[in-house]
């Protein structure tokens, strides 16, 4: 009997593991650009109108929220480290495999400095993306 119950609780733990080992919700094949279906792009002009950014969905449930939290890292001053600019939340339907989170330059032009998005899914940090602004601005 005791070799039956060292049995079940090995593959118990197996089993325990193998879930534990699966993935966690994250984004995949994350890029930046300067459209909604342009070429992956580090560093953008001052005057760029829109950025977009596009993920893939792995293993994100039907319902899901995913949002981004677009954050001004550095831009010399002209607001604060790390300053949250806007946020974003989506529900993922039966088909969402690919989201596209999009933020238009402010008023006076996006400052020159250096800039991420912070991806979520339902809460959980599953991602990020980085950029620049900068006056040369292009593709990099």
């Amino acid at each position: 009997m005791t070799m039956k119950l060292e049995g079940a609780m090995a593959a118990l733990l197996a089993l325990f593991f193998a879930v534990g080992a699966q993935a966690a919700p994250h984004f995949a094949d994350v890029t930046v650009s300067d459209s909604d279906d342009g070429d992956a792009t580090e560093t953008f002009a001052p005057n760029t109108p829109k950025i977009f950014v596009h993920a893939g969905l792995v293993d994100v449930a039907h319902g899901s929220k995913v949002s981004s939290d677009w954050i001004a890292e550095d831009t010399g001053g002209a607001a604060p480290a790390n300053y949250k600019i806007d946020s974003v939340t989506l529900d993922t339907g039966m088909l969402t495999n690919v989201v596209t989170f999009s933020l238009s330059k402010p008023t006076a032009g996006w400052p020159v400095g250096r800039y991420r998005v912070d991806l979520f899914v339902d809460g959980n940090a599953a991602g990020a993306a980085h950029f620049k602004v900068s006056k040369e601005g292009g593709n990099d």
